[in-house]
């Protein structure tokens, strides 16, 4: 798709906005929220009409607006036009900045479609969308940025819905170069020699029953000079059946998506480094499969973590909390990081909690976790605190091992195991097991599958500076 933030006076469409109130086609058209009413040209020379409704002036939100724009482009998909004229825009109580964001974030978003392993598929023209109405001296300024972020969560989404014959370690490593190379950060990819030498045991027992072998992607974007380091950790499970704790057949289908962490850390990451940001970032993903085999572990072993700290393996579909172990000592003890975030889709009862409309979230750190919410409400994504609380530490005990990798209360005692390997830095935790991935879909703009959740407040809140 392509934007265009000029007039334009040979479209296919003109859209024009509207509110509730607003005196149009009385009883055909109100201008109610998502409300759109299409009247064709009767003469080729000239375009068709539009009308979009956004409904009560007084009560439109970005994330209202991010929501109508994605109804409005699925119409004119349905209708197949390729040239179209958005005009008569009135910003209602939004800062045009804000407007103009959230409307191109609606289209982009919207305009994703998996198409690449289907035979019939057509080669469709790209879109042409002219907008109207901007007046802002920095608006393609921000329509680039926008792009960017927008590039970037659909080529998460590619990565996550990428079949696991496809897209195992070493290819997600490869991505990632390719990425981090067009993007303009560092990148460096460890494979299993350097791997154990950092005695990352944890991490390596999970994939101990595959030919494909594990990966540790390591990210830096360095341009806020002497500012601290923030530090994202995403889970990286190219394939997960659970191994001899093994999945459901429902389960089985969606193991692909295991990944989805780590494909929005190098959203982030990627999102950053095109935009120029002025900040400073390291990532790690540690990236592997955890299936069947003689070789795999199995219930009851015990393994040493890079930190020191042993576990009692009761359950090998836990294997995220393994990985992400490793990876977050490494990044707070290797890469020297002064707060971290790590998401991941680490416990199924994190979807039986809150479907797929809030992401759970966790943090050892107020002020941290208030910014962080600060930041989720301008980009209309939805998470929903959970406790931390020490009482729950019991869950985890061992007899035999200084912890254990399960327990019940799941998502907290998933989330107790991993602040075991934080220390006292500043942390939060997103679950994003039923978010990541939404069935059914929560905002218009997701497609059925990968949401792209995360990837925007998160890079919102580094770029203001947490």
């Amino acid at each position: 798709m392509n934007f265009y933030l000029e007039n334009f006076d040979k479209p296919e469409v003109i859209v024009s906005t509207y509110y509730e109130k607003d005196k149009v086609i009385q009883d055909l058209f109100e201008g109610k929220e998502g409300e759109l009413f299409f009247i064709p040209s009767l003469d080729e020379n000239k375009p068709h009409i539009l009308y979009f409704g956004l409904g009560d002036k007084e009560k439109l939100t970005n994330n209202l607006l991010r929501n109508n724009c994605a109804k409005l482009l699925k119409k004119i998909d349905e209708l197949k036009f390729k040239n179209i004229l958005i005009e008569k825009i009135n910003f209602a109580n939004l800062e045009e900045e804000v407007f103009l964001k959230a409307m191109v974030e609606g289209l982009l978003l919207t305009d994703y479609d998996f198409k690449k392993y289907k035979s019939d598929k057509d080669e469709e023209k790209e879109k042409n969308v002219y907008i109207d109405g901007f007046s802002i001296s920095n608006k393609n300024d921000i329509l680039n940025e926008v792009s960017n972020i927008a590039k970037a969560i659909n080529n998460a989404r590619d990565m996550i819905v990428e079949p696991t014959n496809n897209l195992y370690p070493e290819e997600l490593a490869k991505r990632a170069v390719e990425i981090a190379n067009e993007s303009g950060f560092k990148i460096e990819v460890l494979e299993e020699d350097k791997i154990k030498e950092l005695g990352m045991e944890a991490f390596l027992t999970v994939s101990k029953g595959t030919n494909n072998r594990p990966r540790l992607i390591v990210m830096e974007y360095n341009n806020g000079g002497d500012k601290d380091f923030i530090g994202l950790v995403g889970k990286g499970l190219t394939c997960d059946t659970g191994g001899y704790s093994i999945k459901s057949h429902e389960g089985l289908k969606y193991m692909k998506s295991d990944m989805s962490g780590a494909a929005y850390v190098i959203a982030i990451m990627s999102s950053l480094a095109k935009n120029k940001c002025k900040v400073n970032v390291k990532a790690v993903v540690a990236t592997c499969e955890n299936v069947v085999d003689g070789n795999s572990y199995k219930p009851g072993d015990v393994v040493k973590s890079m930190k020191g700290k042993t576990i009692e393996v009761l359950n090998t579909d836990a294997e995220g909390r393994l990985t992400l172990a490793d990876a977050l000592h490494y990044i707070i003890d290797k890469q020297k990081v002064s707060k971290v975030i790590d998401m991941a889709t680490l416990t199924g009862l994190a979807g039986s909690t809150f479907g797929s409309l809030f992401t759970p979230i966790f943090s050892n750190n107020d002020e941290f976790y208030e910014k962080f919410m600060e930041t989720a409400k301008e980009t209309g994504e939805d998470f929903w605190r959970m406790p931390l609380d020490e009482r729950y530490r019991s869950y985890i005990d061992s007899d035999v091992a200084d912890i254990k990798n399960t327990g019940s209360a799941g998502t907290i005692t998933a989330s107790m195991f991993l602040k075991e390997f934080v220390d006292d830095i500043p942390w939060i935790h997103l679950d994003i097991a039923a978010t990541a991935i939404q069935w059914p879909v929560v905002y218009e703009y997701s497609s059925k599958g990968a949401s792209g959740v995360t990837v925007r407040t998160i890079y919102e809140l580094i770029n203001k500076g947490v």
